[in-house]
């Protein structure tokens, strides 16, 4: 026991020398690079994090995909059949895993490696897990968190992705369409007071829920109860907010999304809002404050989303719109110049020519005004205009805009 007892003492210098040598070491070596060992362990470990989550969330979509298809049991005395689908506890968990799961993502936009590309890629792994959900349960589970989703939207733009990519998936995008619309429905007044971020989050989500229903034409019938409070809503807020030209914006991409023919349901839902929208967006654009705005309201009157047949007896109030393009920027020139030739196309001569008639002299100065030589891309379609109209536009060649003669 006692040579014991000495064994440990007699090592005890050597030891303690060799700790003073390796504490000597580690503190040269952290005073030659005090940070390089601590920033190189964060970044693998953020890393490893990313790996981790990715790994995680490609498990989940298993376990919630055999959740959602296995057959629950009904209970004993319940009566009920057996149907596919979760319980309303797991709906709750999964509405959960929703809300603690996209904090996580924060990983890849505060990273000091932050990628967008990856950012993206990861949030379309994490929209999969829900995809495989039954459509009840789909429903229920995004009806409980879409302000969640919508202030992650806010805070990030990229978690947009997340709804475009529900939007995009066949199997949940009429019942996402849905819950997603009449949400920012409810918020459509925050364009007013909201700042450039804020609306802009709010323009952009209302143009996915436009675009899904241009990709899958089975969504139409989920604008169609919220038609007329989206158009009627725009222009009463605009009216009275100073931010009008958000309104406006998000008018442009609705008529621009249904525009083309493709939905006679919402034609149908509109045809009651034309004889009150037309006159306002009129008056709004004799009092337009800027040339951006006084644009946007040309655009808006020639691209009414509704068939030629309900427009025939507006057709004489749309020749001001129509005029006052043809002295405006390219774009609105282009929108007029096809709005004339789609008219002299479909109507017949002794039905325009009429409604044309008052017109007729401040028309022809404006579209020989647009006979250009290249490249000058719209003087081709200003002259076969001129051309279709046949003898009528020679009837008043002698109120042609006058040549500038150069000695």
């Amino acid at each position: 026991p006692a040579a014991a007892a000495a064994a440990p003492s007699a090592a005890a210098p050597g030891s303690s020398a060799l700790s003073a040598s390796s504490a000597t070491g580690l503190s040269s070596a952290s005073r030659s690079d005090p940070f390089g060992s601590d920033v190189k362990s964060a970044a693998d470990s953020t890393r490893e994090c990313k790996q981790l989550l990715k790994t995680m969330i490609l498990g989940v979509k298993t376990v919630v995909w055999s959740v959602s298809n296995s057959r629950m049991q009904p209970h004993p005395m319940a009566g009920s059949p057996m149907h596919k689908g979760m319980s309303e506890d797991e709906c709750l968990l999964v509405a959960r895993l929703v809300k603690n799961g996209l904090p996580c993502f924060a990983l890849y936009s505060h990273a000091s490696d932050a990628s967008p590309t990856e950012e993206k890629e990861v949030l379309d792994y994490f929209a999969g897990v829900f995809t495989v959900l039954d459509s009840r349960n789909f429903s229920h589970v995004f009806s409980l968190q879409m302000p969640t989703l919508y202030s992650r939207a806010l805070a990030n733009p990229v978690m947009s992705t997340l709804l475009q990519h529900f939007l995009a998936n066949s199997n949940v995008s009429r019942y996402f369409a849905e819950i997603l619309l009449a949400f920012l429905v409810e918020r459509m007044e925050d364009f007013g007071t909201a700042d450039e971020q804020q609306a802009a989050t709010l323009l952009r989500l209302f143009k996915l829920v436009f675009g899904s229903i241009t990709l899958f034409p089975d969504n139409e019938p989920v604008l169609r109860p919220h038609l007329n409070a989206i158009v009627s809503t725009c222009m009463r807020c605009a009216a009275s907010s100073r931010q009008t030209m958000h309104y406006y914006s998000l008018l442009r991409a609705l008529f621009k999304s249904i525009g083309g023919g493709k939905f006679e349901t919402l034609y149908k839902e509109f045809l009651p809002l034309l004889p009150s929208l037309l006159p306002a967006l009129i008056r709004a654009h004799a009092r337009a404050p800027s040339k951006a705005q006084s644009d946007v309201l040309l655009e808006l009157c020639l691209t009414l989303p509704a068939r030629l047949s309900a427009l025939l007896p507006f057709l004489h109030e749309l020749m001001g719109p129509v005029l006052h393009a043809l002295r405006a920027g390219t774009e609105q020139v282009s929108l007029a110049l096809r709005t004339l030739e789609f008219w002299v196309d479909h109507l017949h001569p002794d039905f325009l020519q009429p409604r044309m008639q008052p017109h007729m002299r401040e028309l022809m100065l404006a579209l020989t005004k647009q006979l250009r030589p290249q490249p000058y891309a719209l003087g081709p379609t200003a002259l076969r205009v001129l051309g279709k109209l046949g003898g009528r536009n020679r009837a008043w060649l002698h109120h042609r805009q006058p040549f500038i003669v150069r000695d």
